[in-house]
């Protein structure tokens, strides 16, 4: 069954509350979704409700076309000014001794692990240390980029956001 016949079975079935109906209906009339709905779709709606609207999307954008990369993270550090409630394994600055910080030469190594495997990009992320993050990940950065040509190098801009948008607790 097509994407689109799939979404039209959904808009049909009687069972669907309004709200679930008209982020679909939107879904199909290719119209953005309200943050206010994302949220809703997050606390509210089944796994294979999103799995029809994201397929459908994917669909409309990149044909029967799937995209796959294979990368590898590296964790730079586990030491954070902030405490998010949906990171598992941060440790405040001020239990530095229950922490990790990796050098430059560190990260290098964890990326030469992988030398001749069909990698396609490093995720770099992490805890958040404005005092040396930024001037760390533009020279790491670099040097990924030289080390792995091939590979993207893509980063968590949790940090960035975090520390522009709060104070450290």
């Amino acid at each position: 069954m097509s994407s689109t016949a799939t979404l039209e079975t959904l808009l049909r079935d009687p069972s669907l509350n309004k709200p679930l109906r008209d982020i679909a209906e939107k879904v199909a009339q290719q119209q953005r979704i309200t943050p206010e709905e994302g949220v809703m779709l997050f606390e509210d709606a089944e796994l294979a409700y999103l799995g029809i609207l994201a397929n459908y999307i994917r669909e409309q954008k990149q044909g029967d076309n799937t995209y796959f990369n294979r990368n590898f993270h590296i964790e730079p550090t586990n030491l954070c000014v902030y405490t998010c409630k949906f990171c598992s394994y941060s440790r405040l600055i001020k239990q530095r001794h229950e922490g990790w910080e990796y050098t430059m030469e560190d990260m290098l190594d964890i990326v030469y692990k992988y030398d001749g495997e069909p990698v396609t990009e490093v995720h770099i992320v992490g805890g958040v240390l404005p005092s040396t993050m930024c001037l760390f990940m533009w020279n790491c950065s670099k040097k990924l980029k030289h080390t792995a040509p091939n590979c993207t190098s893509r980063h968590s801009l949790q940090w960035s956001i975090t520390t522009s948008s709060k104070k450290p607790n």
